[in-house]
């Protein structure tokens, strides 16, 4: 036995009240939608197939079921270890490529970060610079915000507490959404290894060179008996060491001021072209994204996406607030988390250095009477006075 449906016919019978809704507001439904429609469709039939695009799409239903099943759910862990903002990660990328014509440079994940609009010039400029500049206007902010706050000279060690941990965890995320793009077949991924030479020439390495690296790495731990993870304790005074001589070795045997992990990426080719490609992999419905936005929803789900990251990162910041007893952290930091100054100043260097939406820390930047509502391919947002929120019907 067989049966057609349009998709009003489809959503009408089988559709969730969410998808009613979004079918009644845009004619259509979104690709992660479409698929759940169909599994749904698929405790009634055996099998469901569909012809055209959009809501013009026909679904054949065949071999009626005798009595009505579970809807299947291939997911495992369902929901766990999602990456925050990570519909918007995934649409930011693909738009920015689309936005390049497909031809982006490979980019260490700084960079990548940087021109997604995630972060500003003020944050890079603190990895790459000088971060006592930014002090004493921290110390002031600090002072009117928290309350019983006492200055003090150790203060520059919360500021690269947070310049390690928040850009340690951002560049992971774009790393993780690279991979997750890639394995979906949105995109081809490659990392690459490059070199900072000592006259600010940026180049990829040699194999060679690679493994030179690779060999001065090795023989410099063994000198400091250090271990690879003890990197990450940047107060040890054997990393410190280590760290200076690294520097010097990769400036005297090869010319290099710095390596690093270069991430290219390009939207994978299709016969159907680039949009139709990726309108056909959305309706698939593995991963979820977006893309054609314009410059103005580009901004605005830049917003949604810092809110999200900003809002978790402090979050993680009151966790960390209760440990005391890390012997890796400075007396300073210990000292604050004790007084329970760790986090509120963790918010403070958030809005510093603009990890909020401009909306939301600056709400008479952006003269919005009331909430406008607006809606991309079956993604509303909602945008007020002094927030910026998506949502998912």
């Amino acid at each position: 036995m067989k049966k057609e449906f349009t998709l009003a016919e489809l959503v009408k019978e089988y559709g969730s009240k969410a998808q009613k809704q979004t079918l009644k507001k845009m004619g259509n439904l979104t690709g992660k939608e479409f698929t759940l429609l169909l599994k749904s469709a698929e405790t009634d039939w055996e099998s469901c197939e569909f012809e055209g695009r959009g809501s013009k799409r026909i679904i054949t239903c065949s071999g009626k079921r005798s009595k009505k099943t579970e809807r299947v759910d291939k997911r495992s862990n369902n929901g766990q270890g999602q990456l925050i903002g990570e519909f918007e990660l995934n649409s930011l990328v693909v738009n920015y490529l689309i936005q390049n014509d497909n031809k982006v440079s490979p980019m260490s994940t700084n960079r990548w970060i940087s021109q997604l609009g995630i972060v500003d010039k003020k944050l890079i400029g603190s990895l790459y610079g000088t971060r006592g500049i930014h002090l004493e206007n921290l110390q002031e902010q600090f002072y009117k915000g928290i309350e019983d706050y006492t200055k003090d000279d150790s203060d520059i060690d919360m500021l690269d507490e947070f310049l390690k941990v928040f850009m340690k965890s951002l560049r992971s995320s774009i790393v993780s959404v690279f991979n997750k793009l890639a394995k979906a077949n949105v995109i081809i991924h490659q990392k690459e290894r490059w070199g900072c030479t000592t006259k600010n020439n940026y180049r990829k390495l040699k194999q060679n060179e690679i493994k030179e690296i690779a060999s001065i790495r090795r023989a410099l731990l063994n000198d400091y008996g250090l271990k690879g993870n003890d990197l990450f304790k940047s107060n040890k005074k054997e990393v410190k060491a280590f760290k200076v001589e690294f520097e010097k070795q990769l400036s005297k045997q090869l010319d290099l001021k710095f390596d690093y992990d270069a991430h290219f990426c390009v939207i994978q080719d299709s016969d159907l072209g680039v949009r139709d490609y990726l309108h056909r992999l959305r309706e698939k419905g593995d991963l979820d994204f977006t893309f054609g936005l314009t410059e103005e929803f580009v901004f605005t789900m830049t917003q949604v996406y810092k809110d999200k990251y900003s809002e978790h990162s402090l979050e993680l910041a009151l966790g960390r607030e209760k440990n005391t007893t890390n012997r890796f952290e400075s007396d300073r930091i210990r000292s604050i988390k004790i007084l329970k100054q760790y986090a509120p100043m963790w918010e403070l260097l958030l809005k510093y250095f603009r990890c909020m939406s401009s909306m939301k820390s600056n709400p008479s930047a952006v003269k919005i009477e009331e909430a406008t509502i607006v809606n991309i391919d079956g993604v509303e947002f909602e945008v007020s006075n002094g927030s910026a929120k998506m949502y998912l019907n």
